[in-house]
């Protein structure tokens, strides 16, 4: 059974480090264009695939959106690891959204764990972009996971939390 694609790939986004720059819906500030609000974003698409990607150790890139798809399952399972520790969602959603605001590594610097797909910036407004892209993306992805992650009477999914053994494509982040 093949990994899941996203359906971002024929929308010709700009990118960035050859990851497309899609549209969010969000109200973080940052590059991305605000997404149509009956549509499906990259967001959407990473949690609604994440439970089959995950058990993937190849993926089959197929354009810049399965990139942004890539980087954003890392994180998820990165922020699933975060909250094995925590038990109660207003502690989660201010945890996530530190560890989604801290500096991280973008290609072509040390600690980039996916270096031989993302090719270097090829200049700091492009390695700029990159990383407010990816801040903004990665706040709103630790907002909407605290939503699946926690039930309505505030106790844990079990289904979810139990991806965060997993390590998408034998990779992860690092805080």
């Amino acid at each position: 059974m093949p990994a899941y694609h996203s359906k971002k790939n024929e929308d010709g986004n700009p990118e960035a480090c050859s990851c497309a720059i899609c549209p969010l819906k969000t109200e973080f500030r940052g590059p991305a264009e605000l997404a149509e609000a009956d549509k499906d974003d990259i967001i959407d698409e990473v949690l609604m695939y994440f439970r089959a990607n995950v058990l993937f150790r190849n993926f089959d890139v197929r354009g810049g959106a399965d990139k942004t798809l890539i980087y954003l399952t890392l994180h998820a399972v990165q922020c699933l690891v975060k909250l094995e520790k925590i038990e109660d969602k207003g502690t989660a959603i201010r945890e996530l959204r530190a560890l989604s605001t801290k500096p991280f590594a973008v290609p072509g610097e040390a600690g980039f764990p996916l270096g031989g797909l993302f090719p270097a910036p090829a200049n700091k407004t492009e390695s700029d972009l990159f990383r407010t892209y990816f801040k903004q993306a990665r706040e709103e992805l630790a907002v909407r996971l605290c939503e699946r992650v926690f039930d309505a009477d505030g106790s844990k999914n079990k289904w979810w939390q139990a991806f965060s053994k997993k390590k998408f494509m034998g990779k992860e982040l690092k805080d």
